[in-house]
């Protein structure tokens, strides 16, 4: 995928999302550039960016975040879904601080194990993206 081919899915997944949120939360390291394009297109200034770690079969959030997130929606992003265990532990942790939680991807594949909210297409092998 060239950067040109990104930057147009990345438009028609913006597209999609018809919730404006207070919040966009890229998971680190896939979701970050899609989340700071989808910062561009959908007018939100305000970013994060939420790590997560795997640990053995179990996903970990490692960084804290300390806002203030109780009534915020925030839109928490992800490049693609392979089982989405990263995704479902980064929303469940913004769901305990208060936030209103909307989930974007790219693409999710077979196993992925949580539906997000908006995303393209459903993928059998992982594309390399323009920045790997």
């Amino acid at each position: 995928m060239d950067w040109k081919h990104f930057q147009n899915e990345l438009q028609t997944l913006a597209e999609k999302v018809t919730e404006k949120p207070d919040i966009i939360m890229g998971i680190a390291r896939g979701g970050l550039i899609p989340a700071r394009l989808l910062s561009t297109y959908l007018k939100v200034k305000k970013m994060h960016c939420l790590s997560v770690v795997k640990v053995g079969n179990t996903r970990e959030v490692v960084t804290e975040i300390t806002e203030e997130l109780t009534g915020k929606k925030i839109l928490l992003v992800e490049d693609v879904l392979e089982t989405g265990r990263s995704l479902t532990v980064a929303k469940e942790y913004l769901e305990n601080k208060g936030a209103a939680v909307i989930t974007a991807c790219l693409y999710t594949m077979p196993i992925s194990e949580i539906i997000p909210d908006y995303y393209l297409k459903e993928i059998d092998s992982i594309e390399k993206f323009p920045w790997e």
